[in-house]
Formats: C-alpha cells, sequence, structure tokens
C-alpha cells in the first residue's frame, strides 16, 4: 500500500469510507494548477490505485472555481529543457495514470474550467457541473494548442462543429451547453453540488469493485490512440509554448 504524502499545500484529501475525494485548494487563483499541484494529483491518484480499500475517486475544486487551467506564471518560468523531445510535462503524468485506471473516477465542477480544467473531466467517468460551470479550452487564445487527448477525444464526444467551438472560435460553453452536448453528465444548481456530488461518489464507491474494474475496461475505448494524440499534442504544444508568440501573450496576460 502505497503512502500517501502531499508536497504543494494546495491539493486536500478526504476520505469518505470507500471515496477518496482529491480537492483543488487554491481559491485565491481560482485553482490555477502549478507544477507541484500537478506532481500532488500524480501521488493522490496513484495512493488510490494502490488502496484495495478504495473504490471510486471524486475531484473537486474549491471556491468558486473548479480551475482556471494552468499557472499562467508556471508556463512563463518553465524550463525549455523540461519540454524537449517530447517529454511529458506533469499535467500528462496525471492524465496517463486517469487513462491507465481501472477504477472510477468521478469529477464535480463550478465556475470556471479552463484549459486543463476541461479537458481533465475528458478522462473522468462521470462529470457533475453546477449552473456557474462555465467550460472554455483557452489554447487558442494563448498561442497554443489542445492537450490531453482533447484534439482527438472532443470531435468525437462532441461532433467536430462543438469541439471547433472550443478549440478554434475559443467559445464558452454554458453548464446547459455541455450538458446537452454529452461534455457532462449531471447538471445542478451551486447549492447542491457538493452533497449531490459525494451522494453520487459513495453510490459509485458502493458497487462491486470487480464488477465496475471489467467495466471500465469494456468502456474504455481508443486508450492506444489517445495516448499517441497527446505526444503529438506534447510535442507542438511545447513547440508553441516556448514561442515568441506565445511568450508575448503571456506577459500581457499577467501585465493586464
Amino acid at each position: 500500500m502505497s503512502s500517501l504524502e502531499l508536497k504543494s499545500g494546495h491539493i486536500r484529501v478526504t476520505e469518505h469510507d470507500a471515496l477518496i475525494q482529491v480537492t483543488l485548494d487554491r481559491a485565491d487563483k481560482l485553482n490555477a494548477l502549478t507544477a507541484e499541484m500537478y506532481r500532488d494529483l500524480a501521488r493522490a491518484v496513484d495512493h488510490f490505485r494502490d488502496r484495495d480499500d478504495l473504490n471510486a475517486l471524486l475531484i473537486d475544486g474549491d471556491g468558486r472555481s473548479f480551475c482556471a487551467g494552468n499557472d499562467i506564471g508556471d508556463f512563463l518560468n518553465a524550463d525549455p529543457e523540461s519540454r524537449k523531445n517530447g517529454k511529458i510535462s506533469p499535467a500528462m503524468e496525471v492524465v496517463h495514470r486517469l487513462i491507465d485506471l481501472d477504477k472510477p473516477v468521478l469529477a464535480a465542477v463550478q465556475g470556471n474550467c479552463t484549459g486543463i480544467g476541461t479537458t481533465l473531466l475528458l478522462h473522468c467517468d462521470l462529470v457533475m457541473a453546477a449552473d456557474s460551470a462555465r467550460f472554455y479550452t483557452a489554447f487558442i487564445n494563448l498561442g497554443l494548442v489542445p492537450e490531453a487527448g482533447s484534439s482527438l477525444i472532443l470531435p468525437g464526444l462532441l461532433g467536430r462543429q462543438n469541439a471547433n467551438r472550443l478549440l478554434i472560435a475559443g467559445d464558452t460553453l454554458t453548464a446547459e451547453e455541455a450538458e446537452r452536448m454529452g461534455l457532462i453528465a449531471y447538471r445542478v444548481s451551486d447549492e447542491e453540488l457538493r452533497e449531490r456530488a459525494l451522494e453520487l461518489g459513495k453510490k459509485v464507491a458502493a458497487k462491486p469493485p470487480q464488477a465496475m474494474q471489467y467495466t471500465k475496461q469494456l468502456t474504455r475505448h481508443g486508450a492506444d490512440a489517445i495516448r499517441e494524440q497527446i505526444k503529438r499534442e506534447t510535442v507542438l504544444f511545447a513547440d508553441r509554448l516556448f514561442s515568441d508568440e506565445t511568450r508575448a501573450i503571456f506577459d500581457r496576460f499577467l501585465n493586464k
């Protein structure tokens, strides 16, 4: 059994019998994710994977936002050597762990779901969103390209036109639109979100674990293709991340 040691100070873990709740706890920054937060998320997923007494994982965010995406300061200060030759970023380390999980992963979201705040949900089995949730991938407006396999998953999930609303037009989807398109499974009021998500998480965690494992294996299609697409995205993302065009956008964002 793995032990869990978190280092960022911004990831909180709570256990509810067979359910583990992992909370993004950086509300003053709208839960924008740093490299160390990604590493803590990876540690939490590993811990969940290795615990036979934990059957379901619920990811949520503290405050008025689920996740405002990657911390722009982290992007700006990234070391080019850390992304050379297709090296996987800490964010994609988390995504790969989620792809490999045979246990169910749920998410409860509200407010901003920006960048990785949206694409992370593509690797969750059930997503519950509050009415306030807004889904925005942000990549095109930052001079970046899609990540987390979203360039493959979104067209298949939403249809090409709706996917391109997010990836090319840079539109924001409301919770109502996301529910209609199949991006989320449940839509509830903001006041109900916490209670309803925990109820759902506990219900899923109480299902027969071996049957759940087989069900996930049977319903998880195209994992190899998604991993290959992430490799392609990673190379282009790194190229864009360190481009003059994108660095100028980051500078304007931080200095506005």
